[in-house]
Parts: C-alpha cells; sequence; structure tokens
C-alpha cells in the first residue's frame, strides 16, 4: 500500500518523475479561481446568470448570458467592444482597474480553506477571468473576426502589439496577486486557440502575434516557482513544441483527436498530459450504454497510461447536468478501476 496522497502522487509526474498510480484530476487537485476578477458590473462572467441579460467583466466588455446559465455568458455577437483597434484606447474605460488595488479579501478567506495538505493547489488564470490569456482576451474585445484581422492586416498589426501588451501588463500583475495569495502548486492558462479541426491561426503568426505574450505570463509563473500548465481545447498539438519552450509543463484537456501518443513518446516524462477523454465521442451524451462508457475510459488508460506524464481527467466533457448521476457514476467508478491498475 502506497504511503503517497494524492498531492504527492501527482506532484511526481510535475517533476518528471513516475507515479505511483495514475492520478485522477477531479481527486488530485484543488482548484483556485480569481475570485476578485470574476465578478463586473451587472454580475459579470462569474456572477448570477439569467438568461438573455447582458453582464460586463472586469474590463467592462458586455457579454450576453445564453439559453442555458451553466454555459459562460458569450461576447454579443456583431457587436465587439473595441469595433476600431486603431482607436482601442476610446473605448476601453479608464483609469483601468489597478490589480494590485482589487478587493482580494474573497480569495484571502477562500485560500484559507483550501486543502493544500491532501491535493496540489492549481490556480486557474484565463477563461472569464482574463489573465493569462491573450487570445481570448483580444477575441472577447473585437470579436473573432477584428482578432484575426488585427493579426494579419499589416496596418493594424502596430496597434494589436499595443493592446496586448498593454494587458499582458494587467494580466501578469493579476497572476502575481493570484499567486502571492494562493501560493499555488500549479497555475494553469486557459486560452482557447483551435477548434477539433485546428489552430485559429497559422504558426508563423501564433509564433509572431501571441507567443511572446503568453511566454511573460508563463515566466511569472515560473519565477515564482509554480509549474506553468495550459488549458486549450482543440486540435492544438501543433502548439506543443512552442509551448514546452517557453516553459509550459502540462496541458489540458488534450482532447483525442490530437496525437497524444505521438507527444508522449517525444517528450517522455517532461510533458504531462492531463485529459484524453474522449469528449466529443457517444459516451458523452445522455443515454449511451454503460458498457460503452466504461469501455471508452480503459481505452484512453491503455493508450495513455503507459510511461506514466498521464492525468485522467474528464474536463472538456458536457455538462455533468446533462448527463446524469448515473452516467457520472459509471465515469468516476471506471476510472477509479484503471487508475489503480498502474503503477505499482
Amino acid at each position: 500500500m502506497s504511503e503517497l496522497n494524492e498531492r504527492e502522487n501527482v506532484l511526481r509526474l510535475y517533476r518528471g518523475e513516475m507515479p505511483e498510480w495514475v492520478p485522477i484530476s477531479q481527486k488530485a487537485f484543488a482548484m483556485c479561481m480569481p475570485m476578485a476578477i470574476l465578478g463586473g458590473p451587472g454580475g459579470g462572467p462569474g456572477g448570477p446568470r439569467v438568461p438573455g441579460t447582458i453582464t460586463y467583466n472586469i474590463l467592462g466588455t458586455p457579454h450576453i448570458v445564453t439559453s442555458d446559465p451553466n454555459i459562460a455568458p458569450m461576447p454579443i455577437p456583431g457587436e465587439p467592444h473595441v469595433p476600431d483597434i486603431t482607436h482601442w484606447r476610446d473605448y476601453l474605460k479608464f483609469p483601468f482597474p489597478d490589480p494590485n488595488e482589487l478587493d482580494w479579501s474573497r480569495d484571502v478567506e477562500v485560500a484559507k480553506n483550501v486543502d493544500r495538505e491532501n491535493r496540489a493547489v492549481v490556480a486557474m488564470v484565463g477563461g472569464a477571468s482574463f489573465a493569462g490569456a491573450p487570445f481570448n482576451a483580444m477575441v472577447d474585445i473585437l470579436g473573432h473576426e477584428g482578432a484575426s484581422i488585427a493579426m494579419l492586416d499589416e496596418d493594424e498589426q502596430e496597434y494589436w502589439h499595443e493592446l496586448l501588451g498593454f494587458l499582458t501588463d494587467w494580466e501578469v500583475a493579476v497572476v502575481n496577486n493570484l499567486i502571492r495569495i494562493y501560493q499555488p502548486d500549479i497555475v494553469c492558462t486557459c486560452d482557447d486557440l483551435a477548434n477539433a479541426h485546428g489552430p485559429f491561426m497559422s504558426l508563423p503568426t501564433y509564433r509572431e502575434m501571441l507567443l511572446p505574450y503568453q511566454a511573460r505570463v508563463v515566466k511569472a509563473i515560473t519565477d515564482a516557482g509554480c509549474y506553468a500548465e495550459i488549458h486549450c481545447c482543440g486540435k492544438a498539438d501543433a502548439f506543443i513544441d512552442d509551448w514546452f519552450e517557453i516553459g509550459l509543463t502540462a496541458w489540458n484537456p488534450a482532447q483525442v483527436f490530437n496525437d497524444i501518443e505521438e507527444i508522449k513518446a517525444r517528450y517522455g516524462r517532461s510533458f504531462v498530459i492531463n485529459g484524453g477523454y474522449d469528449s466529443q465521442g457517444k459516451i458523452n451524451i445522455a443515454g449511451a450504454a454503460e458498457a460503452d462508457v466504461r469501455a471508452s475510459i480503459r481505452l484512453s488508460f491503455q493508450k495513455y497510461a503507459p510511461g506514466g506524464s498521464y492525468i485522467f481527467s474528464t474536463s472538456g466533457m458536457a455538462l455533468a447536468h446533462e448527463l446524469g448521476e448515473e452516467h457520472m457514476g459509471w465515469i468516476s467508478d471506471e476510472a477509479e478501476k484503471c487508475s489503480s491498475q498502474y503503477y505499482l
């Protein structure tokens, strides 16, 4: 019987070591979010969600609550916060909120109760908080079309770098405060750069227009002594070499349409795969047969557990309320059974 707890076992992976069993992310991690950032005027992306209502994030960008309040509010289609990047200072509200002067009191209280003895502490930044998510922040402000044009149009690229440099300064300050308060083991940045078919931009464009800003955020994380992880949905395996080079240690949800086995073969225990569950498959649909659900989970372990550097996670799947308690129970039970078969 192992003398390790969940925290000690999962942190072995981030150090490039073999764990004694395959960690299950929902058991191994204590997740923390920047409460000071999530609530903006009207509730913000982290506040109450009433379908059809407008909320604002801390940057002042309007969002609409969709018909499913379990889904994060979305930027209003066709109405970008900054319709003309060449005049971005005219649209963003100044004075801009100073991360060092935000009310972090809720975070301080949450941090007091984090189970850091038994679980590895993960601070999540990006997504609704916009800290650590250079591309998603620009899409949120400019709209997807506007952001894509600004990365490619030579007349707008100067302003892209100006705005994203300004936002990255702000994001690094948020990350520094989050680390100061939560003292995490891992900081996970969230920046979705792809869909199920591939990246939203070419590698040369990514390396010129986004990577330097991601690298600044990652450096702030690693300089503080934390491991840096990225959450990026979609077929994003084309970015792995760049992520590794700037200091990222792990990737979630690493969906199965990526070449996960090739990544593991190339990087071995130097890069952690956190996910590898067929979140887009039939077994992630309400009404799927129990045998199919369990077989899919076993397949994930069989393909990705050998050699270590693998954490099983259902991140990226449909919301649990859509699948039902029984369905989720099959997933948890089968994952537990598979986890214990490796490695001792």
